[in-house]
C-alpha cells in the first residue's frame, strides 16, 4: 500500500498541479489535456491526482482562482497607492484593458468549448460563488473609493463590474480588430470612463 503523503508534500504537489495546468492548460487547453498529462508534469501518478482534485476542470478552476488573486493584487498595489482619484481610476481600468497581456490563461475563459466543459462538470455552486466573490471584490473596492471621493457616490458597483468585463471582452479580441484598433478603443474608453465616474469633489 503506497504511502500516505505529508502535509508538506500535499502542499508541495498541490502547488506543482496548479503550475502544471496552468502551463498546459495555455498550452493545450482545457479540453485536450489529460490527467494522466497533468499527473506527470507534477511528478505524481494518475491516480495520485484524484487525491487532491476531483476532475481536470476542478484544477483548472483552482488556476483560474490563483490568477484572478494575482490580477486582483497587483491591481490594488498600483490602484490603492494612487495620488488621486483619475490615477486610480486609469489603473483599474487599464489593468481591465489589458488583462489578458499579463494573464494569458483567462484567455481560455473566452473559448465556447472550455466554458462548456465547466458548465458540465464543475459544480454550479461552485461557480456561482465564484462570480461573487468577483462581484463582491468590485463592490467593496468601488464602496472604497467613494468614501475616499475618488468615484460618483451614486456610481453602481454593477455598472463598474460590466464595463471591466466589457474591456476585457475587447482585449480578447485584439487579433480581430487589430492592435492598433484595440488600444484606441480602449483608450478611449477608460479616458471617458474617468470623467463620467470620477467624483466631482475630486481636487
Amino acid at each position: 500500500m503506497p504511502r500516505a503523503h505529508t502535509e508538506d508534500e500535499r502542499r508541495t504537489i498541490h502547488e506543482r498541479l496548479l503550475r502544471a495546468g496552468r502551463t498546459l492548460f495555455v498550452r493545450v487547453g482545457l479540453q485536450r489535456v489529460t490527467i494522466a498529462e497533468l499527473a506527470r508534469a507534477a511528478g505524481i501518478g494518475k491516480g495520485s491526482f484524484y487525491g487532491f482534485f476531483e476532475s481536470k476542470e476542478a484544477l483548472f478552476v483552482a488556476v483560474q482562482q490563483r490568477e484572478e488573486a494575482a490580477f486582483k493584487g497587483a491591481l490594488l498595489a498600483e490602484a490603492e497607492t494612487a495620488d488621486s482619484a483619475e490615477q486610480a481610476l486609469r489603473a483599474l481600468l487599464t489593468a481591465a484593458a489589458t488583462r489578458l497581456e499579463q494573464h494569458p490563461f483567462l484567455q481560455l475563459l473566452l473559448d465556447p468549448e472550455t466554458l462548456r466543459a465547466l458548465t458540465l462538470r464543475v459544480a454550479p455552486e461552485l461557480l456561482e460563488a465564484h462570480r461573487r466573490e468577483d462581484e463582491a471584490f468590485f463592490a467593496r473596492l468601488v464602496a472604497r473609493w467613494q468614501q475616499r471621493g475618488w468615484l460618483r457616490a451614486d456610481l453602481d458597483p454593477d455598472q463598474v463590474f460590466s464595463v471591466l468585463g466589457a474591456l476585457f471582452i475587447i482585449s480578447a479580441h485584439r487579433d480581430l480588430l487589430g492592435a492598433a484598433t484595440t488600444q484606441l478603443a480602449s483608450h478611449t474608453i477608460v479616458d471617458a470612463l474617468i470623467k463620467d465616474w470620477g467624483s466631482l469633489s475630486d481636487p
